[in-house]
Order: structure tokens, then C-alpha cells, then sequence
């Protein structure tokens, strides 16, 4: 099969990530969670690892409920141009807070330790990435919307795969693999 796409609403994504949200951060993102203070930086801004809750307000847009994202390092050297909706995935097993949306990596490592990118990143910047619950797309509408799939994607787990486009995007749950998210529906 090619690939297809999966809308924001109909999936949502199990937070992987060591650590649990820290209450009080959400106050010091005054300018928004991709606020150019602390997001897409050269230095970071927050502890590595940091994770936020956000409530998404579904008469704003999506779905109404919580949403984790958690603070990482993007490393780009050798990956597709960066963008909102990407999957990333741990850049090597030793520095599994920096993180790519390069594809060869998903050999390397468990696919259920994965977030997706809340938009474009700079290499070697740090950011927040969402790793769990509903999409947050009434903080940041760029992320509500289609997601890349392998085509194949039904009810029940998800897991990040090897696009032909070369790009990290979802794929059905396998035996063999961990998985990040469940999707709701089959992709389209």
C-alpha cells in the first residue's frame, strides 16, 4: 500500500517518556507553548526532559482533554527538512532526549519511545514535541489536521514506521514492536 493519513482527532498518543509532568511550568510559557523565549532555541530554556500537561479546548479546535509535551533536542543533520506533525524518535540509545525525524534511526531503537514535532526545528535546538494524549491543536493549530501513515493503519495500537516518502510516520502495531499512540480509526 502507499501512504495515506490519519486526521489529529482520531488517534491519540501514550507518553513513553521517563517522568511525569511538572505543575507550574505551563505558568512560564507567557508567549505559548511555541513561544520563541524557550521554543526552537539555541539554548535551552528548561531542564531537558521537563514535561508539561495542557488542556485542549475543543471549542477552540480538536478534541477536549489533556495533552503531554515534553522538553528535547532536536537533532537534523541527517533528516528530512523539519516540520509540525513529524514523528521523531531518540537519536542514538545513549542520548535518547535528543531526538530526529530521520528515518534510518527507527532501526537502531525501540519504536515506542516517539513524539512528534509541534513545528519547524532548527538542528542541534531544543523544544517541546508532544508525546501524550489528545493533539493539542488549540495551542498550536498547526498541529491539528492529517497525519503521515503507511496506508495500512486500523483500530488499536501504533507504532512509528519507514514511509516511502522517507519520513517517519504511523504504522499498524506489530508483535515485535512497542507503540507510542492507538488510533481510533482506520487511516484513510
Amino acid at each position: 500500500m502507499g501512504d495515506s493519513t490519519i486526521d489529529s482527532e482520531l488517534f491519540v498518543l501514550y507518553d513513553r517518556w521517563p517522568g511525569v509532568p511538572q505543575p507550574g511550568v505551563e505558568s512560564n510559557l507567557l508567549d505559548g507553548i511555541t513561544g520563541a523565549s524557550h521554543h526552537n532555541v539555541a539554548t535551552a530554556a528548561f531542564p531537558v526532559g521537563t514535561k508539561v500537561q495542557l488542556r485542549n479546548d475543543n471549542a477552540v479546535a480538536g478534541q477536549p482533554g489533556l495533552a503531554t509535551l515534553v522538553y528535547l533536542k532536536y537533532e537534523g543533520t541527517d533528516a528530512p527538512t523539519a516540520a509540525a506533525k513529524q514523528v521523531c524518535v531518540p537519536d542514538s540509545a545513549t542520548l535518547y532526549y535528543v531526538v530526529t525525524n530521520d528515518p534510518d534511526n527507527l532501526i537502531k531503537l525501540p519504536t515506542d519511545l516517539a513524539c512528534i514535532m509541534i513545528s519547524a526545528m532548527t538542528d542541534a535546538y531544543y523544544g517541546w514535541f508532544w508525546c501524550g494524549g489528545i493533539c493539542p491543536e488549540s495551542h498550536v493549530s498547526d498541529l491539528g489536521g492529517n497525519y503521515a501513515t503507511e496506508g495500512n493503519v486500523e483500530p488499536g495500537p501504533i507504532t512509528a514506521h519507514n514511509l516511502s516518502a522517507d519520513a517517519i510516520g504511523f504504522g499498524p502495531y506489530a508483535a515485535t514492536e512497542g507503540y507510542f499512540g492507538f488510533a481510533l480509526a482506520a487511516d484513510a
